[in-house]
């Protein structure tokens, strides 16, 4: 829809809303919209309603690997009512694991083939970034943990990253859901930094499932030496995003830990995942700078 400007006064533009636009929203003379300035984008949105979006969608397995990952899209993209149709009841205890997975959504309605689910979590958008900070130091804290294991020799300190793990995916998946559903500035790299906090974390969860499976697996003294490294550099990257500074992201950039770090590592499972979290990190760096520029 094009619409040209016209000159309002000595300093203001304006132009004219579009019919359509006017009806679909019910606005009449005296309501208040609200401007967003997204990027090179202005987002127009009424303030006399609140906006809902709604989805129908049939569930075709009962199979938790099938309805979380049908489930997480839906969520993440920001629908508030979502009805899921399924013809196997099994299907539904599956559908309520996963609900309890998704911060703000709960079913509502039960009938015989299917689910009601809404969201009743609008006021913790306003949340976004102490969220996100929280991700970041529980990302950091799981790495704390894997460091005290390795040092302790502790095998019972995995389940702690699991418990980690399952919380910063469903942080993450909130503010992927969040971000999608109100746009921000730079929308595009605040999605990348939730994505590689979140894909950082799994890697430290792979850790954990590697040492419950493979008994022989030791705990090498120079993972604790490459993972006390590995601490410090994280430490690094939090600060920078959080109180950017050229020199800081020198010296970063200079590290490159997913290159030089983790070369006298023999267990090639351990190594593997150490570099992806580090290369994950490094990303996120890269990102900062973008922010700041």
């Amino acid at each position: 829809m094009e619409r040209k400007l016209v000159k309002l006064g000595r300093h203001s533009l304006a132009s004219t809303i579009p019919n359509r636009w006017i009806q679909k929203h019910n606005l009449k003379k005296g309501d208040k919209i609200s401007f967003t300035e997204v990027e090179n984008k202005l987002l127009l949105t009424p303030l006399n309603e609140v906006y809902e979006k709604k989805l129908v969608f049939n569930v075709n397995s009962p199979k938790i690997e099938y309805v979380w990952r049908i489930m997480q899209p839906i969520y993440t993209s920001g629908y508030d009512e979502v009805v899921l149709k399924f013809s196997d009841r099994k299907t539904l205890p599956i559908i309520e694991e996963c609900t309890n997975l998704l911060i703000g959504f709960e079913i509502i309605k039960v009938d015989e083939n299917q689910v009601i689910i809404k969201s009743v979590s609008k006021n913790l958008d306003e949340e976004f970034h102490t969220i996100l900070r929280r991700v970041f130091l529980i990302v950091k804290q799981m790495l704390d943990i894997i460091y005290e294991i390795f040092r302790e020799k502790n095998r019972k300190r995995f389940e702690e990253i699991y418990t980690l793990e399952q919380t910063v995916n469903k942080y993450t998946i909130f503010l992927k859901r969040i971000i999608n559903r109100q746009g921000y500035k730079y929308h595009h790299y605040t999605y990348q930094i939730v994505t590689f906090l979140e894909l950082a974390a799994n890697h430290l969860e792979y850790m954990r499932r590697y040492f419950s499976k493979e008994k022989k697996a030791t705990f090498d003294k120079e993972v604790l030496k490459e993972l006390f490294k590995l601490k410090n550099f994280s430490d690094e990257v939090y600060e920078l995003y959080y109180n950017y500074s050229d020199e800081k992201f020198r010296w970063i950039a200079e590290e490159q830990p997913h290159f030089i770090y983790f070369k006298k590592i023999k267990d090639i499972t351990i190594k593997e995942n150490l570099v992806a979290f580090s290369e994950y990190f490094v990303q996120i760096a890269r990102i900062s700078v973008a922010l700041n520029l």
